[in-house]
């Protein structure tokens, strides 16, 4: 029991979807068998649910004292629970979605043939849209839905008192929802292509775009915003197409919901660290300012968490910009932005890795001595730091023995793939070919041979420790 659907269902509710549900199964209305309210009243009664607490003898028994197991019975009450519980989620949904239940409330009048109480309600819905600052496509699939409402109370007349019909407006606003709808998966789905190297068909894309360069939409703030990541997105090169979606990003924060605007936030990101990767050192100022600017207006913050890996990319961003006292005060913060899981770790080993930057070698062997991490990556990234503060620091003995075992640890750990495999080895063989390159000649052909390896991370930082050849 404990895995039905039933129990999975229930444990996603919160304490005052509790307090609702308890009201819920004592209304008639929504719950016709006392059995499934005594099933409920059980589960209430219990500060955890687990496999003992929901045990079928268990609750059989407090269904049925005395009675002998009988498991189609028990069956039978479980499925009229779930379908009340599903019914009360689907409540919760729909008092949730405040305008749907305007909308819904509009029609209702029109099919009642109360037209007063109608054009009453179309007002408040129509008010109710002008003051709305985000205009996303659930927005103006609300503003099509009131325009189709407003269609069929003129048309459903014997006599029509007006000859605005809305049918332009009706279809001005569905085109609208189903460009935006196009516009921003065709955006997500390029940021898939470049993760997972999977490949999309965008449908009508080629004729979404000659419509808004030929003019059409430009009103529709929206539109235009996703129409600019878009270009960026696919033309990555035109730098213009980054600066019109930077445009929109500063210029209208509030016109998408929190969860669309941070999607596109974190796609400029992502444009800066490609166009970084492809050796344009202008993004990497862009992209410090990006991932500051949303943690300080919490534009970057999911559920009120700043993700890991955003807060270890903005450290390393800003200590290679040496933006040290930015990255000093933002550390710390990181003990409250961080999920549990990952705050100890991260701050850290971020920690350490500021005073690397800082040259402040004694505090950082301190720290990366003294943790565990529980991420593989994590522990060879403070590897890589020991690695470079011993070259630095010409303590070649320790270097030697530190070497070897970095060597075999990263041998031994069959969750690496080859291709990461390859690349620390290569760092660690380069590091001890880079000791003991001498002479000029030794050096110049050191520094062919690490400029032709792949993959080689740390290839910057090996070639620097080589000077001027």
């Amino acid at each position: 029991m404990y895995k039905s659907k039933l129990i999975r269902l229930y444990q996603t509710l919160d304490d005052a979807e509790i307090r609702q549900l308890k009201k819920w199964v004592k209304s008639p209305i929504h719950n016709k068998h006392s059995d499934v309210q005594i099933l409920f009243e059980y589960l209430f009664s219990k500060k955890g649910i687990s496999s003992i607490t929901t045990d079928r003898e268990r609750v059989y028994q407090h269904l049925y004292p005395n009675k002998k197991m009988n498991m189609p019975r028990l069956r039978h009450v479980m499925s009229f629970a779930t379908e009340v519980l599903e019914n009360f989620i689907r409540y919760i949904e729909y008092i949730s979605d405040k305008k749907n239940g305007e909308i819904l409330l509009l029609r209702s009048f029109r099919k009642r043939d109360l037209r007063k109480e109608a054009e009453k309600q179309e007002q408040v819905l129509l008010n109710a849209l002008e003051a709305e600052s985000i205009q996303n496509e659930e927005y103006y699939w609300t503003k099509y839905e009131l325009e189709l409402e407003s269609f069929r109370l003129q048309t459903d007349t014997d006599q029509p008192s007006s000859t605005n019909f809305h049918l332009q407006e009706v279809m001005n606003s569905s085109s609208v929802v189903f460009v935006l709808s196009i516009l921003r998966y065709a955006c997500i789905s390029i940021t898939h292509q470049n993760l997972f190297k999977t490949k999309y068909e965008i449908p009508f894309i080629e004729a979404i775009l000659s419509a808004i360069e030929a003019g059409n939409y430009a009103s529709i703030d929206s539109i235009q915003f996703y129409h600019a990541c878009y270009t960026a997105l696919t033309k990555p090169e035109v730098d213009e197409n980054y600066k019109r979606l930077k445009h929109y990003l500063v210029k209208h924060p509030h016109i998408l919901p929190k969860d669309e605007f941070r999607e596109l936030y974190e796609m400029a990101i992502n444009y800066c660290i490609k166009r970084l990767n492809k050796g344009n050192l202008y993004y990497l100022e862009e992209a410090f300012e990006w991932y500051m600017n949303g943690i300080n207006k919490e534009v970057l913050l999911e559920n009120g968490y700043l993700s890991h890996i955003a807060y270890k990319n903005t450290v390393a961003i800003g200590l290679h910009l040496e933006k040290f006292e930015e990255v000093k005060a933002l550390i710390p913060r990181g003990a409250y932005l961080l999920h549990l899981e990952h705050r100890a770790s991260y701050v850290h080993y971020n920690t350490a890795n500021f005073y690397f930057a800082t040259k402040e070698y004694d505090k950082a062997i301190q720290l990366l001595s003294s943790m565990e991490y529980d991420d593989l990556f994590m522990t060879i990234g403070a590897k890589l730091l020991l690695l470079k503060i011993y070259a630095l620091e010409e303590n070649f003995d320790l270097l030697e023995s530190f070497l070897h075992s970095f060597a075999q640890f990263v041998r031994r750990k069959t969750e690496l793939s080859s291709t990461h495999k390859q690349s620390f080895l290569n760092t660690i063989r380069f590091t001890q070919k880079v000791v003991y390159a001498y002479t000029k000649e030794q050096k110049s052909a050191l520094k062919e041979e690490i400029t032709a390896t792949n993959p080689l991370p740390e290839k910057r930082w090996l070639l620097k420790q080589l000077g001027d050849v």
